[in-house]
């Protein structure tokens, strides 16, 4: 009985680590792949800095420091040239264009290229039905 109990559990732990395995291949983009300096944009009262200029490897993070979650989104196809990120991807590891940021978590990426990616961040408000939308702009230059 014994043997027989080890087995399964020996099986268990085996299929869980193929399991994690699957899902840690199927990601789109790299997690730890920074090159370069870490820029923060903090939600407070309000979004700060609202336009920020990076170099191409460094990491955008934004951090919730409300009491209530932050969504960022990204419009028109803007992640396309993203080497890592935390936050912005789904339970199998897929890119997505949106992360919602739990109140004192943060989300972050990296661009890869240069340009101008701009975003939107939706900030709820402990007041019923209250939103505010601020949008943001991320420029990577040399």
């Amino acid at each position: 009985m014994y043997c027989m109990k080890q087995m399964m559990v020996g099986a268990a732990l085996l299929a869980t680590i193929a399991g994690c395995a699957t899902i840690q291949g199927t990601g789109s983009i790299p997690n730890t792949t920074r090159t370069g300096t870490v820029h923060d944009v903090s939600f407070e009262e309000r979004m700060t800095p609202v336009n920020l200029r990076v170099r191409p490897g460094d990491e955008v993070r934004w951090v919730n420091k409300r009491s209530t979650p932050v969504t960022v989104e990204f419009l028109d196809d803007a992640l396309a040239d993203v080497t890592c990120q935390s936050g912005f991807s789904s339970l199998l590891r897929r890119q997505q264009e949106t992360a919602t940021i739990q109140p004192n978590e943060s989300a972050s990426l990296c661009f890869g290229k240069t340009g101008t990616v701009t975003y939107n961040a939706r900030m709820e408000s402990p007041v019923a039905g209250g939103q505010m939308i601020k949008s943001g702009t991320i420029r990577v230059s040399q």
